[in-house]
């Protein structure tokens, strides 16, 4: 009798934690949880690290702002100077922003990524040695010089906030060098 009672107990909380715990650990931050996102076909446009992010936004100015995929971070992007030629230095202001209030967003743990036709030119990450990078004053300033003309793509991925993990948000910028 306490056999039967004691599988009964056991598949209840199989099933509880099937169908109530582990959705809720889905959404949290918990990567080992998270379904890649190239598995959800939602997204139109690749990102340097093979996942889609919804869109991208084409560079007309020196100043662009986009909100990441996941709504959480504003991405003010500067450029000097502006147009980007080839073989000219060129610096990336990045602002993170909190999209309710519009003020910088302190501490977040990001990185930069630089595409030419799906194959990457420059990772600020690696530059470092390290899986990310982090801000706490929430703008950075990251050089870069183009050694050839075409089109390129900017990645944006913000894998933390305040010193806590969040599901890597990213936006992705279109640019275009003479």
């Amino acid at each position: 009798m306490s056999r039967k009672v004691n599988l009964i107990y056991f598949l209840i909380c199989f099933f509880f934690a099937v169908l109530v715990i582990i959705p809720k650990l889905e959404e949290s931050g918990f990567g080992f949880l998270q379904w890649p996102s190239n598995m959800l076909n939602t997204t139109n446009a690749t990102a340097t690290n093979n996942t889609l992010i919804s869109k991208s936004v084409q560079i007309n100015s020196a100043d662009t702002k986009e909100v990441t995929d996941g709504k959480s971070v504003n991405i003010d992007l500067q450029i000097q100077p502006y147009p980007i030629s080839k073989n000219v230095d060129s610096q990336f202001m990045i602002t993170f922003l909190q999209p309710s209030t519009q003020t910088v967003q302190v501490h977040v743990d990001y990185d930069f990524a630089i595409t030419k036709m799906n194959s990457e030119v420059f990772r600020a990450s690696s530059k470092t040695g390290q899986p990310l990078l982090h801000t706490a004053e929430g703008i950075v300033k990251i050089p870069y010089k183009f050694e050839e003309p075409g089109q390129y793509s900017l990645q944006v991925s913000i894998m933390g906030i305040n010193f806590i993990p969040i599901k890597t948000e990213q936006t992705l910028f279109d640019l275009k060098i003479s």
